[in-house]
Parts: C-alpha cells; structure tokens; sequence
C-alpha cells in the first residue's frame, strides 16, 4: 500500500478535516473526525463511522459516548496505549446524516454511510494503515469488519451475523485482522461487558507475539 513518502498523520488529519468528497456528509457535519493514536502502531481498531453523539464532538476516536469509554477501557485494560502501540479510527471519518425539509441537518436515528461515501473515504483509511505500519487491525461490528475483508483481503461473502466473525483470525501480506463485536452489541445485549471484556483480554495474547 505505497503512498507518498512526504506524506505524515498530520498531512491526512488536515486533508480529512477540510474534505469535501461527500458534499452530503461535509455540509451537514460538525467536523469530521481524523485518526488518532500511536504514529507507529502495532495494532488499529477501527470502528465503521464517528457516532454523532461521541466523536464527532470533539473530533477525536471513540470519546464522549458509552461505546467510545468501553473501546477505551479495554485498551487500558490490557496494557495498550493510544500513545504508545495503538491507532483509533473510522473506515468513513463523517457522521452521516439525513437533511430534513428545513435543510437542517437531522440528527435523530441511526443513518448508515453509503457505498459512495465509503468508497470516498477508504483512501484515508488505507494511508493510516501504511503510515501507522499496524501488525493487527480490530475491526468492530459486521459493517466494518465486510468492508475491510472485501477491500483488503478479497473475500466477497456477505456476513450476517457478527457471532460467524468474532475473534476469527484473516492475514494478508500486510496485516493480520481480527473482526470483533462493536461496543454497540454489549448495549444490545448480544454479548456481556464483561465478555467482552474477556475476549479483548484473550486477543491481548496475540498482542505480545506480533
């Protein structure tokens, strides 16, 4: 995944903060919401796209809201550091939104990226991972973790339930990925706290062989 040498998290951070590829997106956004975390990482975790009542406030990965404070406590839990080893991101750095009639931006319900923005958007992703140079990438939720796997790895098969993809290991030349539950299935209840927790705690193992 060559880029340009000259290229640092700082150039793409500025390019992504000022992007206008997705009109739609950059008209309605508070601000979009860059990676952040260790320049030289031996694990990413990327989550699909900022929620508009976490990142997105503050412009920085998983803060604010329950999801980003669980994400974050795994990751102090098993001995990672966003300063040290680990690299926070999206796949799409906009939180999508519809616009109501008023053509203000409409905030209420979930709104799901569409395939224009992800494809909009992935160069970005794919820049933090040759910059950042990650051993593992975590991908959170069964959105995030198909994208990935058709976009980096090939594999087309439509997942329709996270529970076949959970901790199962993909490698390509360049990376290793572990799909993951996303915070977001501990609030639903499809997997406990403290599993979760537990299953970090597990893949934390591979952590200290890569």
């Amino acid at each position: 995944m060559p880029i340009s040498p000259k290229k640092s998290l700082t150039n793409i951070c500025e390019e992504i903060k000022f992007c206008k590829k997705c009109l739609d997106l950059s008209s309605l956004r508070k601000q979009s919401v860059p990676g952040s975390g260790a320049a030289s990482a031996k694990l990413i975790i990327a989550g699909y796209y900022p929620s508009d009542k976490g990142a997105e406030i503050d412009g920085v990965p998983f803060t604010n809201d329950q999801e980003g404070k669980l994400i974050r406590k795994v990751i102090k839990e098993v001995g990672l550091s966003t300063e040290k080893d680990t690299f926070l991101t999206y796949l799409v750095k906009c939180t999508p939104r519809r616009e109501n009639t008023g053509g203000a931006p409409e905030t209420s319900g979930p709104v799901k990226p569409s395939p224009a923005h992800v494809s909009n958007c992935i160069n970005y992703f794919t820049e933090e991972i040759s910059i950042t140079t990650p051993h593992l990438i975590i991908s959170l939720g069964l959105s995030a973790s198909s994208i990935i796997l058709e976009r980096f790895f090939s594999i087309e098969k439509k997942y329709e339930d996270m529970s076949k993809l959970h901790m199962r290991l993909f490698e390509n030349p360049s990376f290793k990925l572990i799909p993951f539950y996303h915070p977001k299935d501990v609030t639903s209840g499809a997997i406990t706290e403290e599993k979760y927790l537990e299953d970090f705690k597990t893949l934390s193992r591979l952590f200290t062989i890569i």
